[in-house]
């Protein structure tokens, strides 16, 4: 009883810390992970793709990813693929068809109606504006 009543006065010495838990990918898996998808940036990146690389099931990949990164590995993918876009109507004179395909979207409705919830604009607009 005198331990335990220490050990609650003077908590801060003799705190227990638990193991980090499991829940996300560990530095390794994603640094490996995120060099894939960096690498690979041009081709069409599955789900299952990233959790062979990781090692582990597309379930838990997802889980642990979105632990890991703040989002999940689809709407990351979607981020990069915008980003390369952007930098595609900034530069070059590709359609805006040939644009949406170069950056997996299976449509160029799709890929207008995804960059305009994320910019604010359409590709169009964004074009106008980076020249």
């Amino acid at each position: 009883m005198i331990a335990a009543r220490l050990a609650q006065a003077h908590g801060d010495c003799w705190s227990f810390h638990p193991a980090a838990p499991r829940h996300r990918l560990d530095d390794v898996r994603l640094r490996r992970v995120l060099d894939y998808i960096d690498a690979n940036l041009q081709r069409d990146l599955s789900l299952t793709d990233l959790a062979q690389i990781a090692c582990i099931s597309v379930y838990h990949f997802s889980r642990m990813f979105r632990a890991a990164v703040g989002m999940s590995p689809q709407l990351y993918l979607r981020t990069l693929y915008l980003k390369r876009a952007k930098e595609m109507l900034a530069g070059q004179h590709l359609s805006l068809a040939d644009i949406a395909l170069a950056t997996h979207f299976s449509s160029q409705s799709s890929f207008t109606r995804a960059f305009t919830r994320e910019t604010g604009m359409s590709p169009g607009e964004f074009r106008k504006r980076s020249r």
